[in-house]
């Protein structure tokens, strides 16, 4: 199965990243991330909470909640890459050598990043183990074209667990479009929720 490295910046926007992963649970792709991702995650996850004026309880099981859904539900896919660690990988963000680290033992076929500055797409390493590097709505485009099925009903899974507001699939994808930067997914599937 196609392996992904979801990098920490793609799924910070929660939208995205329940359609990542409800596109990896639905058997489209298999996802992977390094426990530097994790730690980066539920970090950022933090900060921005705090921004925001959040209760920092309720904060904290939101961050338990996810991460241990994560580990749950895709089991094996956490592999020991430590953010702490000092990794040399020909990347122009040193700091960013765990994402790389990740993807080179994990075996992955693409790392999923919007991270223009770590210099990943120029990697040599990178190139040697044949490790694409795409953005979030590149990604979902190339998945969804090749498993519009599964995109289907990621999109379904999702509008059905939204309620507050409730979505319908093409408002969801309306969503996607606007929010993500995913308008090729929303015309890949748009036609697969017309009455």
């Amino acid at each position: 199965m196609f392996r992904a490295v979801l990098d920490t910046c793609v799924l910070i926007p929660s939208m995205q990243r329940d359609f990542l992963l409800q596109l990896a649970t639905e058997g489209a792709y298999s996802p992977l991330w390094g426990s530097g991702i994790i730690t980066e995650l539920d970090y950022v996850l933090e900060r921005l909470d705090q921004a925001k004026g959040r209760d920092p309880e309720e904060s904290a099981k939101y961050r338990q909640h996810l991460l241990e859904q994560m580990t749950r539900y895709f089991p094996g896919s956490t592999i020991e890459a430590p953010k702490t660690r000092e990794y040399h990988y020909d990347i122009a963000d040193p700091d960013d050598g765990h994402v790389v680290h990740a993807a080179i033992i994990g075996k992955a076929d693409v790392i999923v990043t919007s991270d223009q500055r770590a210099g990943m797409e120029t990697s040599s390493v990178l190139a040697e183990a044949a490790v694409d590097v795409l953005s979030a709505h590149d990604f979902a485009a190339n998945t969804v074209a090749a498993h519009p099925e599964a995109g289907a009903r990621a999109v379904l899974a999702i509008s059905t667990r939204l309620k507050n507001p409730p979505r319908s699939p093409a408002e969801l994808l309306e969503l996607l479009a606007t929010k993500c930067n995913m308008s090729e997914v929303a015309e890949i599937l748009l036609p697969l929720f017309a009455d």
